[in-house]
């Protein structure tokens, strides 16, 4: 296994990772020797000015490469990144394999049909595309302006698929009988999100005039998520609607989103102790797993959707 050592500095930290290579000797023989490969990694002063986003992470920054296999190399050494990378990928790679055998993984019963499944699929789908972007943007924003600005782009992008998914397939299992509040509200659903992936990919609303503007359109995005509860309320009342939207996982799901996002704005705990959460435990890492866990309970909430619903038919 590669060994890794960190050297610190009064201003940078070099990370020297020790692996073995093949070399072949005048081609009639093949040896084993050890090279040293530097990777260096830069403090927040030693940065350029766009890379800059949190001042309260003091160092550990893997510093523009230009290079895109200079930011694949990134994932076999440890940085700043390294856990909003992975924590997002290794999740993202569950759903895919999830996706592909879910019929290994879900109650299958006589009515179940392939509309069922391609609605668990579509979270699946919609899980699988957020985590994916968000890992990939996180690899490869240190490789220039002009990639992490479209990386960014489809980080919100799949931030916007993943809530589309979502409430799409917790509405056809809570709505199974009422095709036409499902049809309504998954209306509703893509309008919005057509508008926040709009603002997100457009370089005139990303613009500082407009961002009040676009945050207020996913606020409305997420509230948005309301509408149908109520109607199912109205419609259905209380005890019923709680049941076939397993609401008890929507509302942990929607506590989680919104309190790692809180975490992230308010950059807690970096804030308080500069430095201290550089390579592990920063906000923004913190956000990232409660994603992950707000997936889940989803997922936990949108299967029994489906079981109360084929167990009642």
């Amino acid at each position: 296994m590669p060994k890794t050592i960190q050297k610190r500095g009064n201003t940078s930290t070099t990370t020297v990772v020790e692996g073995i290579i093949n070399n072949t000797d005048n081609g009639d023989s093949i040896e084993q020797v050890k090279r040293k490969v530097v990777y260096k990694l830069y403090r927040w002063d030693e940065i350029p000015e766009w890379q800059k986003d949190n001042e309260h992470i003091i160092s550990g920054y893997v510093r523009e490469t230009n290079s895109f296999k200079g930011c694949l190399h990134s994932l076999f050494y440890v940085h700043n990144e390294s856990g909003n990378v992975y924590s997002h990928l290794l999740p993202g790679v569950f759903f895919f394999f999830t996706m592909v055998l879910n019929k290994y993984g879900i109650t299958i019963y006589s009515t179940t049909s392939i509309v069922d499944y391609l609605m668990i699929d579509l979270f699946f789908f919609g899980a699988f595309c957020c985590l994916i972007l968000s890992s990939l943007f996180h690899c490869f924003k240190s490789h220039s302006l002009k990639v992490a600005t479209l990386g960014n782009k489809l980080d919100y992008l799949g931030i916007v698929i993943l809530i589309v998914t979502s409430m799409i397939s917790i509405m056809y299992f809570g709505f199974f009988d009422n095709p036409l509040f499902f049809y309504f509200f998954s209306s509703l659903t893509f309008l919005f999100g057509g508008a926040c992936a709009t603002v997100s990919l457009k370089d005139h609303f990303r613009s500082r005039e407009w961002r009040p503007y676009r945050a207020g359109l996913f606020v409305a995005f997420g509230l948005s998520a309301i509408l149908p509860i109520l109607a199912g309320t109205f419609y259905y009342g209380i005890e019923e609607t709680f049941i076939r939207i397993q609401l008890k996982w929507i509302i942990l799901e929607g506590f989680f989103y919104i309190f790692g996002a809180f975490l992230y704005g308010v950059r807690f705990p970096e804030k308080y102790v500069p430095g201290s959460f550089d390579i592990w435990g920063h906000s923004h890492q913190i956000f990232h797993i409660l994603v992950v866990v707000a997936a889940f309970c989803h997922l936990r909430g949108l299967l029994s959707s489906y079981e109360i619903v084929h167990s009642r038919l």
